[in-house]
């Protein structure tokens, strides 16, 4: 087994170790910081940190974030907590628990006096902290201090009790179970309640059930705790329990591969838990994302209005957990990233390839690839691309620009893109392609001559493979034809297909065509030739709620973005919703709802019947018959 230095070496680099919520079951006698090794062992990192301690004599829930999520320790520390404690009425120890040596004596309550006393503790609540913590005054322990018998003036703070019951009471020991804000010490509750009635107690053992969201019975090793009864917990002590070290080290194997397997990610309601809005990436966005460049209102999704200043639990479109941003009016700071899983398809910018940061195996292996703006993958697009994913021995890729190029050459005048950048690169990754070249084009790019374009592709990419529409152009002013391109192909060392045009209803399918489409409300016509309907992109989108008239939702927005939107009138859609359960632990799904979409003016309104949950909505899609039904 590596030891734990080779682990914190090997993980060095936090993008290796999975970022995570880990819940475990602390047992007695085990002190929080050595309950953490089968974690450490099981995911082979030394980067974990729990989220409040429990003394060695109690057992119960450890929440361990794991990796990067590390950086939220914080905010798991913020939970209310929920704990049952057994009260030991008639003596106190020097440090309030069973650990310490009676230093007093007194009665013993009757269970009305215990019961009649309890609601006093209810609400915000003043608690002088016990003298052995690990709280520090002038830099040093107050535990260590009371070691070296000096005396510590230690100030009363303020703490929330929501609620506290009487579960049972026999003899001398009152079972009680508290629900409570952070920096609460049971123990204390004990002593004070002991106090309040005229008499002493301590707490004779301790077991956390919750914190904020997460439960005992759902952490690893719970089923290994023994009932929390008075009758079990006193026949406990009494008890030996001898197990071989075999059967020590079966256990941990056992409980080191749930952890593996059980491990956690932090999702939108832990978010919300944690005081934090939601938000997802863009497709378009993720790259700039994880190299760190400036985030705008519209490289994500939202859930709700976002206040001047708030923090924000940030998501890949996959859903995967990508870090912390905060925003400050309209301003969005990185607070920390959280790289993928698995890269599905790797996006490089022109600049990036221009100075050869290509991936090294796909240059090695060669890469096939076709050229274009890709406007809508239509028809004719897809024959394109599936010349390129034929070629089984090369890395299949599109080379491709933020938006189309006639919304270069038309400027004020372009009635806008099929589709946005964020939906193309989606569209390309589903389709199996292993990367995308996103060029933002510009009057340096447009000054760069054909071969020297093709060139750099070549020499910095490994291009071998080349497919093309007959009518295709590239380099200054288009100078390069497809005749010139097959003769560039020999010189160069790549292979050149010509694809033939796609027509439908006679007519050759283009973007062009599509958008015209689009605006006269043929939207049979659009399915056909995009094989599938017009699906616009809400992200960028300020939702306001209300109710309508018929008891259901409507959403009205602004027209945001460069996206074709149809002319002004109602239109039956299908909304993709990304839903927003409350509960942790709940997959997050995406669902479609119909809606009835009415434009008007540069707004949009979305009027759902009353079965609409919460959630960030991420597309429209015309086209569908009133009578068609999700």
């Amino acid at each position: 087994m590596p030891t734990f230095q080779a682990l914190m070496k090997k993980n060095r680099n936090l993008d290796e170790v999975k970022a995570g919520i880990v819940l475990l079951a602390k047992q007695s006698g085990r002190t929080s910081f050595s309950s953490l090794f089968s974690v450490k062992h099981a995911l082979e990192t030394g980067k974990v940190g729990h989220t409040g301690t429990l003394d060695s004599f109690a057992d119960g829930l450890l929440v361990v974030l794991t990796g990067r999520l590390t950086r939220l320790v914080p905010h798991i520390t913020n939970f209310d907590k929920t704990y049952l404690a057994l009260v030991e009425f008639g003596s106190e120890t020097d440090t309030l628990d069973p650990t310490g040596q009676v230093v007093k004596t007194g009665r013993i309550p009757t269970e009305e006096e215990i019961r009649s006393t309890l609601p006093s503790f209810t609400g915000e609540i003043d608690q002088t902290p016990p003298l052995y913590s690990a709280l520090h005054v002038d830099g040093k322990r107050l535990s260590d201090l009371a070691r070296e018998g000096k005396s510590v003036e230690i100030k009363s703070r303020k703490i929330t009790v929501h609620s506290i019951n009487l579960l049972d009471f026999y003899d001398k020991y009152a079972l009680i179970e508290v629900n409570c804000s952070k920096g609460t010490y049971i123990r204390c509750l004990a002593r004070d309640i002991a106090q309040r009635i005229g008499t002493c107690a301590h707490l004779k053992a301790l077991r956390r059930t919750s914190v904020g969201p997460y439960q005992l019975k759902d952490a690893v090793g719970a089923e290994k705790l023994k009932d929390f009864t008075i009758s079990e917990l006193l026949k406990e002590q009494n008890a030996e329990n001898k197990i071989s070290e075999e059967q020590k080290r079966a256990e941990e194997d056992e409980i080191q591969a749930r952890i593996k397997s059980e491990i956690k990610e932090f999702d939108f309601g832990v978010a919300r838990e944690c005081g934090m809005f939601n938000a997802i990436l863009k497709t378009s966005e993720v790259e700039h994302y994880r190299n760190g460049r400036p985030l705008k209102f519209t490289s994500f999704y939202f859930d709700s209005e976002l206040p001047e200043n708030c923090e924000m639990a940030v998501y890949y479109p996959d859903l995967q957990f990508a870090g912390c941003v905060t925003k400050s009016r309209n301003r969005f700071s990185y607070g920390f990233m959280i790289p993928p899983l698995k890269q599905k398809m790797k996006v490089y910018s022109w600049e990036q390839i221009a100075n050869g940061k290509f991936d090294a195996d796909f240059k090695n292996k060669g890469i096939a690839a076709t050229i274009g703006s890709f406007d809508g993958s239509h028809l004719g697009h897809q024959a394109l691309f599936d010349a390129v994913l034929a070629q089984k021995d090369l890395v299949p890729g599109v080379i491709t620009f933020t938006k189309s190029l006639r919304g270069f050459k038309e400027g004020d005048n372009y009635i806008g893109d099929v589709v946005t950048l964020s939906q193309k690169l989606e569209d390309l990754m589903d389709k199996g392609f292993a990367y995308a070249v996103i060029i933002d084009f510009s009057e340096d790019f447009g000054k760069l001559k054909g071969r020297d374009f093709l060139n750099i592709l070549v020499k910095n990419c490994g291009l071998k493979y080349l497919a093309e529409g007959k009518d295709f152009h590239c380099g200054y002013k288009g100078q390069v034809d497809m005749n010139m391109m097959a003769e560039l192909g020999l010189s160069l060392g790549f292979r050149l297909d010509t694809i033939d045009s796609v027509l439908y209803k006679d007519a050759k399918v283009s973007s062009s065509r599509i958008r015209l489409c689009i605006q006269n409300k043929e939207f049979e016509d659009v399915n056909k030739m995009l094989q599938s309907p017009y699906s616009l992109d809400s992200s960028g989108y300020r939702w306001e709620i209300q109710k309508n008239q018929k008891n259901g939702v409507t959403l009205s927005a602004k027209r945001h973005g460069k996206q074709l939107v149809p002319s002004d009138g109602t239109y039956p859609v299908r909304v993709l919703v990304i839903s927003n359960s409350s509960k942790s632990g709940e997959a997050q799904k995406t669902r479609a709802y119909m809606a009835d979409c009415t434009l008007e003016d540069g707004a949009l309104h979305l009027a759902f019947s009353d079965n609409l949950i919460s959630g960030f909505v991420r597309a429209i899609s015309f086209g569908y018959p009133e009578e068609n039904k999700f």
